[in-house]
């Protein structure tokens, strides 16, 4: 019963079936994935583990921690803690994310994918992600960093660099709902040529 006891092995579960489905699919008739197909499944793994952390961070994280104590708070950002936990997986499905979806663009602009060359859509919709991408990296993960402690921090750079942190959240927030249709509209109702 371990896989249901401890996340890592249930992630395993998880490909191990992925890849005996991967697998009868194929025994049965099926095609074989090729890379643009393999990306496209990571591209929304990985995307989704992002974005359902982002609006976990926006919706509940967030907003609950304004009312705890600063013990309550320091707390929470343990080396062990859920916050540290959550922004290990949000700043890594951001990058797997951005590789996949790299890797599934350079498929598609040669030849390869459902969809053939990549329509405005998905550019579109691509750089929306790249810059949510920069501001997890190179805005919210350093900040976050002397938030937690990681990097040593004054309480007033501290204030400082939350806002710089949320500002950037709430804004991968407000691109995520337009990038999200477009990537939609890029392979199912293509919104531009």
């Amino acid at each position: 019963m371990g896989i249901f006891t401890n996340h890592k092995l249930a992630l395993t579960a998880g490909f191990v079936l992925a890849a005996i489905i991967l697998g009868a699919g194929i025994a049965t008739g099926g095609s074989a994935p090729d890379i643009g197909d393999l990306a496209r499944w990571g591209h929304f793994l990985a995307g989704i583990t992002w974005i359902g952390l982002l609006y976990y961070l926006n919706f509940c994280q967030v907003p609950s921690m304004g009312g705890l104590s600063a013990d309550t708070k320091a707390d929470l950002f343990k080396d062990s803690s859920i916050v540290r936990r959550v922004l290990w997986w949000f700043r890594w499905g951001a990058m797997f994310t951005l590789i996949f979806g790299v890797i599934l663009y350079m498929n598609m602009m040669h030849g390869g994918g459902f969809s053939g060359t990549p329509g405005w859509d998905i550019r579109i919709g691509g750089l929306f992600g790249i810059i949510m991408w920069f501001n997890v990296w190179f805005i919210i993960w350093p900040a976050q960093k002397k938030i937690l402690g990681i990097v040593e921090a004054t309480a007033e750079e501290k204030a400082a660099l939350g806002k710089r942190a949320l500002i950037a959240s709430r804004t991968n927030t407000i691109l995520s709902i337009p990038m999200l249709l477009l990537m939609a509209s890029s392979a199912h109702f293509r919104l531009f040529g």
